[in-house]
């Protein structure tokens, strides 16, 4: 099998991670994608966090519908910081050597990927999907005026073949323009979040009182 790893926030899971996910699964003909929200990040601020059962709950009830996806509690459950060498060599354990693991991001986290802990053990033992929603290109001579610095300094973290790869794996989206912090401050302002996030996590939100003020 060829699984696809989308791990995020998911704070909360919104209109986007869908069609990010499924455009994925479609266009690189994965045989399942399996969502990890996080427990704590050793790259994000949990300040504006909420619980993590809220957080799994509403992205089981998102997917409930699309026979491709799962979700997973593997990070949720582990204590300390999660890093995603560790939630790929569980499910490496899980699935076996057999099966191949491609792990879902964004072109933001190019920004700090070579920050990443164990990062070169672990662009070896999964395969990295790109969701880039730019006509941009990796292996375009990795130019200054196709990345950012950051962006830059993370693909040189990786050989030539890795980096060969990241450019075939690649999946270009329209920008999407919806954003979790976007729908947070929404909340808080009363405005409505309807056609944002799936009516199923609307409701969620709505009975259990989340992300309003304090």
């Amino acid at each position: 099998m060829d699984i696809g790893i989308f791990g995020g926030s998911f704070n909360p899971i919104h209109i986007g991670h869908l069609i990010v996910a499924e455009e994925v699964f479609q266009l690189r003909a994965l045989s399942k994608v399996i969502f990890i929200p996080t427990g704590l990040s050793p790259h994000k601020e949990s300040r504006d966090l909420i619980g993590s059962f809220h957080r799994f709950q509403m992205v089981k009830d998102a997917i409930s519908n699309n026979e491709h996806f799962e979700v997973s509690d593997i990070e949720i459950k582990r204590s300390g910081k999660s890093y995603t060498i560790d939630t790929i060599r569980s499910f490496k354990e899980i699935y076996g050597k057999k099966h191949n693991l491609y792990l879902i991001m964004g072109t933001d986290m190019l920004n700090e990927i070579s920050t990443w802990k164990d990062i070169s053990i672990l662009s070896e033992t999964c395969h990295f999907i790109v969701v880039n929603r730019f006509p941009t290109s990796i292996s375009e001579d990795l130019s200054e005026s196709t990345f950012s610095k950051g962006e830059l300094r993370g693909i040189k973290a990786f050989s030539k073949e890795k980096t060969t790869e990241i450019e075939r794996l690649k999946v270009t989206i329209p920008p999407i323009g919806i954003s979790s912090t976007e729908i947070r401050e929404r909340l808080r302002c009363g405005r409505s979040i309807r056609y944002l996030v799936p009516q199923c996590v609307e409701d969620y939100i709505k009975a259990n009182n989340l992300y309003v003020k304090s």
